[in-house]
C-alpha cells in the first residue's frame, strides 16, 4: 500500500521534468537582439524603348521597417542589365530576427556611387545621359510593403523587380527637349515589386513568330482576371503607362524565346503585344497578337505557378 502511494507522485514528478524539457526544446522564439541573414537582389522587367542603351539607378540607403540597415554601401546599378531571371546582389547582411513589414530604397538623384552627376539616368544610343528626376529633387524613396520573417541563424532571400517599362516614361511635354523621367511617386511605387525568392516560380518558352520578325514582341503576365484590354492597351494614370497592371513582362528574343521570372505562386494569364519603331526610333504599341498555347493541357488564360515551379509554355501566334 505504501509503495503504491509513493509511485504516483514519483511518476508525476518525472512527467513534469519531461514536459519542461520538451517545452525548452520546442521554444523557437528568437532571443532578444537575435540576428538572421537577409539577402536582397534586384532585377528588371525590360523597357519597351528601342533608343535606351542603359538605365542606371543609384541606391544610397536601404531601410527595413523605416530603419537603415547596417553595412549597406551606396551602389549605382545598370538595372537594364539584369533580366530574364538574372539579379544583382543589393544587400547581404544581418538584420533583427523577427517579422518585418516593409523595405524602402533611397535613391540618390544627384550623384552616382563615383560622385558623378546625375545619380539616376537613362543612357540613350547617342551616349547622352537623361536625368530621371526633377531638377529640384535630390533624393527619392520607393517604399515596398511586404510581410516577411527573418529567422535566427537562417537566411531569407528577397528579390526586388524594378520594372523599367512602367517606372520610366518618355517625356514629350518638355518644350526645349525631349527627355525621360520617372513616373509619379505613386506610380513608381506600384511599378516595383518585392518577393520572397522561395515563393516564386517562372514561366518561359518559345513563340512561333515568323510573321513578326520585324517587330518587337512582348509577353505580359497578369494575375488571373486582372487583364482589361480596353484599359491596359490605351495607357493608364497620369503617366499613361501601357499594361500597368501586368505583374511583369519579357521581350521576345530573335529566336522566339522569352522568360518571365520571379512569379509568385498563384493563378495567371498571358497576353502578347507587338510594338513598332516610329520615325524617331521610339517603340510604339501597335496592337495585341492572337495567340494560343502550343502545350497540350496548358491554356494562356489559366497558368498555375507554384513555388519553385518551372513552367515551359510554348506559344503559337497568328
Amino acid at each position: 500500500m505504501n509503495t503504491k502511494r509513493l509511485l504516483i507522485p514519483g511518476m508525476l514528478m518525472l512527467s513534469s521534468v519531461f514536459f519542461i524539457q520538451c517545452a525548452k526544446d520546442d521554444d523557437t522564439t528568437p532571443s532578444d537582439g537575435a540576428k538572421g541573414q537577409l539577402t536582397m537582389r534586384i532585377t528588371d522587367a525590360p523597357s519597351d524603348d528601342a533608343d535606351v542603351k542603359g538605365t542606371f539607378v543609384t541606391i544610397s540607403e536601404v531601410k527595413i521597417d523605416g530603419k537603415t540597415v547596417e553595412g549597406f554601401t551606396k551602389q549605382t546599378i545598370e538595372i537594364s542589365a539584369y533580366k530574364n531571371g538574372n539579379a544583382k546582389l543589393l544587400y547581404d547582411g544581418e538584420v533583427e530576427a523577427k517579422a518585418h513589414s516593409s523595405v524602402t530604397l533611397v535613391m540618390d538623384y544627384e550623384s552616382d556611387a563615383s560622385g558623378n552627376s546625375p545619380g539616376c539616368y537613362v543612357l540613350t544610343n547617342n551616349k547622352q545621359k537623361h536625368r530621371l528626376a526633377a531638377t529640384s529633387e535630390a533624393k527619392g524613396e520607393i517604399s515596398l510593403s511586404k510581410a516577411f520573417v527573418v529567422e535566427e541563424n537562417s537566411n531569407t532571400e528577397l528579390v526586388i523587380d524594378f520594372d523599367l517599362r512602367r517606372s520610366i516614361v518618355y517625356d514629350t511635354n518638355n518644350q526645349n527637349q525631349t527627355d525621360y523621367r520617372f513616373v509619379t511617386y505613386s506610380e513608381l511605387n506600384n511599378s516595383v515589386r518585392i518577393m520572397k525568392k522561395e515563393n516564386c516560380g517562372y514561366v518561359k518558352g518559345k513563340l512561333t513568330m515568323s510573321a513578326f520578325l520585324n517587330e518587337n514582341v512582348y509577353v505580359f503576365i497578369y494575375k488571373k482576371g486582372q487583364y482589361n484590354a480596353s484599359v491596359e492597351s490605351m495607357g493608364y494614370g497620369n503617366s499613361q503607362v501601357f499594361f500597368a497592371k501586368a505583374v511583369t513582362s519579357a521581350k521576345v528574343e530573335q529566336d522566339g524565346s522569352y522568360h518571365l521570372a520571379f512569379i509568385e505562386q498563384g493563378d495567371y494569364e498571358v497576353h502578347i503585344a507587338k510594338y513598332e519603331k516610329d520615325t524617331t526610333n521610339k517603340s510604339v504599341f501597335k496592337g495585341m497578337i492572337n495567340a494560343t498555347s502550343a502545350i497540350p493541357g496548358l491554356f494562356l488564360n489559366n497558368i498555375q505557378v507554384s513555388a519553385q515551379g518551372h513552367i515551359q509554355l510554348n506559344i503559337n501566334v497568328f
